[in-house]
């Protein structure tokens, strides 16, 4: 999301408009909503629970569609939950409505951000998680003792998870694991492809799915003055959260 960006806030804003005063704009057709005299767009703007970490988070959505017979009363356009509060609007729910909007250029956002546990439910295993967090440096065994510790792992079982997976997945690379570098490579490859092969996961990870109740998981992704179905990144990356030093361990997936 682009929660917190003046650029971000402003394209959500922007977007929202778009779609309230141009009911003809060819953005509804795209979301196959031809028919839309009492439907609006609305900005999402409050945490929503999520299923997996069991708390109020941001949702993947940005934007949502809803359908009301009341009157909004908005002097430009511009709609938000708190306007829906405020004026007691009984509205339903648009499903498969929920649109990213994603600002032009940026990479500074997440796709997903797992914390131990969070990464245990979606990958079935501490081992990968504990490797990709892995230090790499000559003299940083030590570190990584005390991360195997807090995964509830150590090395020799990340090596065990690793190279059983591979047989199961027919994972096809060779795998490198002479070091704790080799292995937090290692770890990261096989992530992704895992990530790419199961869609459960990718849906999970890039559309929030299963996370969040509909339409709090994305269908639509709007990005560079485009609205395209397709939510699934391209390219993306795997790394450490910036709590490590911390000890609060995440792995986080962002482009």
């Amino acid at each position: 999301m682009n929660k917190g960006t003046s650029q971000g806030n402003q394209e959500e804003i922007n977007f929202v408009k778009e779609l309230n005063t141009n009911k003809d704009t060819n953005l509804w057709n795209i979301l196959g909503l031809e028919n839309n005299s009492n439907l609006y767009a609305v900005r999402c703007t409050t945490n929503k629970e999520s299923k997996i970490s069991k708390s109020k988070v941001l949702p993947k959505t940005d934007v949502f569609i809803i359908k009301t017979s009341d009157t909004i009363v908005s002097t430009d356009f511009f709609i938000d939950e708190d306007i829906l509060k405020e004026q007691n609007i009984n509205f339903t729910y648009i499903p498969n409505s929920g649109i990213s909007i994603k600002e032009k250029d940026s990479k500074s956002f997440t796709y997903q951000k797992m914390t131990i546990e969070t990464f245990f439910k979606i990958f079935k295993n501490y081992e990968l998680g504990c490797a990709i967090e892995y230090y790499t440096g000559a003299n940083d065994r030590n570190k990584n003792i005390i991360l195997e510790k807090a995964w509830h792992t150590d090395r020799d079982k990340i090596i065990e998870v690793i190279k059983t997976l591979k047989s199961e997945l027919n994972y096809d690379k060779n795998l490198k694991l002479s070091d704790d570098k080799e292995i937090k490579q290692t770890a990261i490859s096989l992530t992704k492809f895992i990530i790419n092969n199961n869609n459960k996961i990718s849906d999970f990870i890039f559309r929030g799915v299963g996370a969040f109740n509909d339409p709090f998981y994305i269908n639509y992704l709007y990005k560079e003055g485009k609205l395209i179905s397709n939510c699934y990144p391209s390219k993306y990356s795997i790394t450490t959260g910036s709590g490590r030093s911390k000890k609060q361990y995440t792995v986080v997936i962002k482009p």
